[in-house]
């Protein structure tokens, strides 16, 4: 069950580590280029001579911007400026950035920034879920381990299995075993509840059976319902 468990944990982080590397290599990429262009390219001034509409297949409005323009005492005309901005009218003059050893290659200031910016973004967005996701997991397993090996046992009683249907991954939900613990000292009845667990635990388990919870010393809002040992002992799960 582990096994399993912990095989998708690392297919889910390692698919989004490799999109999230992708997408920021890309803006890395384009921002060095960008940079390059902008450190070799003059400024000239250009005329919007066309701006042509048109659907695009996603039914939005676009717009083909297409620039004159004179550099090294020629004149460049009808070059496409791949690049749009609201309030842009045909006869206008704009400023453009013109690679000295492309003259057709020209491109308006910050053209690229947004796009770059969002490339970047969505890479460091996705590497930090993995982060975030494995920092989650050590301390979950740290914690775990601290208090199975120095924390204080509980015979527990199950009160009830359910799905846990505020969770899904990879279209299941897990399942959730539910117990309590009558201190009969304290006249004190302490209910607690496992961590997600894929494998149907009403195949070793039914209400009423008894099942070991750890608390951290006196402090029982801190534990673990250790469903995995008993899980593991009679499952032998081979699908």
């Amino acid at each position: 069950m582990k096994q399993k468990r912990n095989s998708f944990m690392t297919l889910f982080c390692a698919i989004f580590l490799i999109v999230g590397v992708i997408f920021f290599a890309v803006g890395l990429t384009m921002a060095i280029r960008d940079s390059g262009f902008r450190e070799r390219a003059e400024e000239i001034t250009a005329e919007i001579t066309e701006i042509s509409s048109y659907r695009g297949s996603d039914g939005d409005r676009r717009h083909s911007v297409y620039v004159t323009y004179q550099y090294g005492g020629r004149t460049y005309e009808e070059i496409a400026l791949n690049f749009y901005r609201s309030g842009m009218r045909e006869g206008q003059e704009i400023s453009l950035l013109c690679d000295p050893e492309n003259p057709e290659h020209v491109k308006a200031p910050g053209a690229m920034l947004l796009l770059e910016l969002v490339f970047l973004l969505i890479g460091i967005l996705f590497m930090g879920i993995v982060l975030v996701m494995i920092a989650i997991s050590l301390t979950r397993k740290r914690r775990r381990k601290k208090i199975l090996s120095s924390g204080k046992r509980l015979s527990a009683i199950v009160e009830q299995i359910a799905v846990n249907t505020s969770y899904v991954m990879n279209g299941r939900n897990p399942y959730q075993i539910y117990c309590y613990y009558r201190d009969e000292y304290k006249d004190v009845i302490y209910r607690f509840k496992s961590e997600n667990l894929w494998i149907n635990p009403s195949v070793a388990l039914q209400p009423g059976d008894s099942i070991d919870v750890y608390v951290d010393g006196e402090d029982y809002s801190r534990y673990h319902v250790d469903a995995e040992s008993i899980l593991d002992k009679r499952v032998k799960d081979y699908t």
